[in-house]
């Protein structure tokens, strides 16, 4: 794919490096040119000083030939501004906004942007570590599903169905001793196991309480 990341901080920096290792031709825009320096000589990606939005900079660095845009400056007004751009003139296939501010995710929201919230991610980390004393890595599906990773630390063994109507979710993955499978109904669950499962949100909450809380 090609994609065009717009914001060379923390984040921005990060995949960027990390999707240009994986074989994808990345372009990342940012004003700062000292940010870009850091990406270091062994990125492989082509980087442009300049403001974030401006037409030129967004042309310059391919936008007409993006797969997808990621607009992840810590500044909503540049990102909501890029989205647009991208969007409404130069019609990328995808575009993802970073949000700064959670009170302004109605804004990208209604302008139908998709967005990551890190602060509501961190907020839900967080608040799985007071629950459960762990911390369950958390794949947010959409407003109604999630996919945690999750370790089975009871001494008992169990069956892949029944763990699932006791906790109102679906194993999908079981990963035990360095090795990954498929989950069926059959299937044993035993101690040590790490478990990918799929729930609904409401689920969350009795989930992490009584998986942790009870083992």
């Amino acid at each position: 794919m090609y994609i065009l990341i717009i914001g060379c901080g923390h984040l921005g920096s990060t995949i960027s490096q990390d999707l240009a290792n994986s074989g994808h031709d990345v372009c990342i825009i940012d004003r700062d040119a000292e940010k870009l320096r850091n990406l270091g000589s062994g990125f492989n990606g082509q980087r442009i000083q300049g403001i974030e939005f401006d037409n030129d900079n967004l042309l310059s660095g391919g936008i007409h030939q993006a797969d997808v845009l990621l607009a992840l400056t810590p500044d909503d007004n540049i990102n909501i501004t890029v989205c647009l751009v991208a969007a409404k003139i130069h019609h990328v296939p995808r575009i993802i906004a970073r949000v700064n501010d959670p009170a302004r995710t109605y804004i990208y929201e209604t302008l139908g942007i998709e967005v990551i919230n890190p602060t509501q991610l961190s907020a839900e980390i967080l608040k799985s570590c007071l629950l459960s004393g762990h911390a369950m890595h958390t794949v947010f599906i959409d407003s109604g599903y999630n996919i945690s990773e999750l370790k089975y630390d009871r001494p008992q063994t169990t069956s892949a169905e029944d763990f699932e109507k006791n906790f109102c979710c679906k194993i999908i993955l079981v990963k035990r001793n360095g090795k990954t499978e498929f989950a069926s109904a059959g299937m044993k669950i035993q101690t040590a196991d790490i478990l990918v499962c799929a729930y609904a949100n409401a689920a969350k909450e009795k989930l992490a309480r009584a998986f942790f809380k009870e083992g």
